[in-house]
């Protein structure tokens, strides 16, 4: 870590200190999502991993410290899935904190030989990213996602989400939605498709299934590194899929079939009662009950 970037992260813990207690609460949580997200990676859980540290990263509150380290577990976490593209996305966003970064030397030499590369790919490319700044505030507007979530929706019933972007500085070159049914388990990624400024996505109806869907969406750069969010994979929207209502008795077929064989029973009983034979014709009563 360079010289700049340890002062910078020695100011924010000055300022952490001094900060108001919901700041404090803000910068603690980004600390657990970041050490979670390490322990993902470190378990080889690197889908869950990338998950982690985009949610981190997207929440105020980072430190520049924090910054450059969920940058490179990003990097690292793209690597080992095969992803080179978002790999390098998240190593150049990394430099453009900290230009002198190095990785720890236990890497193995096919990440250190992809980060060389990235690095040199960066410097060739001017430093892209480095940001200019007036009085050391960082000149970069931020990406909102308009979005309304539904309440509910019918189960097998196909689910359409639409958002809007407001992306003064077109950072982001898609929307991407991130859903899955129920509340565990990884979420399935898919791009959302553009027309007329908004965009939307559907969820398949075999996926809307009760309780509950979970969805979040994120709009990423062009190299698919995530700018800006609604929602994420620890806090994300939800729109309730009611269970079906299990028809009542009265409602089937088979319980009035029943009954009225019942009722006729007890009316061919009442009649030989009252009648007073002494030799009643012998009376069988069947009762079939169907299931549906």
């Amino acid at each position: 870590m360079s010289n700049r970037l340890r002062a910078a992260a020695l100011a924010a813990v000055v300022v952490a200190l001094t900060a108001p207690a919901t700041g404090l609460a803000q910068t603690g949580a980004n600390t657990q999502l970041v050490t979670t997200g390490r322990q993902q990676f470190d378990d080889l859980r690197y889908e869950e991993a990338v998950q982690t540290l985009s949610a981190a990263l997207l929440r105020r509150g980072n430190t520049p410290a924090q910054e450059v380290a969920i940058y490179e577990l990003l990097g690292l976490s793209y690597l080992a899935l095969n992803r080179a593209e978002e790999s390098e996305g998240a190593f150049r966003l990394m430099l453009s904190r900290d230009p002198d970064h190095a990785l720890d030397a236990g890497q193995a030499p096919r990440v250190r030989d992809f980060y060389q590369g990235a690095v040199e790919r960066w410097a060739r490319d001017g430093r892209p990213g480095v940001p200019r700044t007036i009085d050391g505030a960082r000149l970069e507007r931020p990406v909102n996602i308009d979005h309304r979530s539904p309440a509910q929706q019918t189960a097998g019933v196909l689910l359409t989400l639409t958002a809007q972007i407001t992306d003064p500085d077109r950072r982001a070159e898609a929307l991407v939605l991130a859903y899955r049914a129920g509340s565990r388990g990884l979420f399935r990624r898919l791009r959302t498709s553009r027309s007329a400024g908004v965009f939307s996505a559907a969820i398949p109806p075999e996926e809307v299934r009760p309780p509950v869907v979970e969805y979040y969406l994120e709009a990423v750069d062009p190299r698919g590194i995530a700018v800006a969010s609604r929602g994420d994979a620890f806090a994300p929207l939800r729109v309730v899929v009611p269970a079906a209502e299990a028809t009542p008795i009265t409602a089937r077929w088979w319980f009035w079939t029943g009954a009225a064989a019942v009722l006729a029973g007890v009316v061919v009983g009442t009649y030989f009662a009252v009648s007073g034979s002494s030799e009643p014709e012998p009376a069988r009563l069947t009762i079939t009950v169907r299931g549906e």
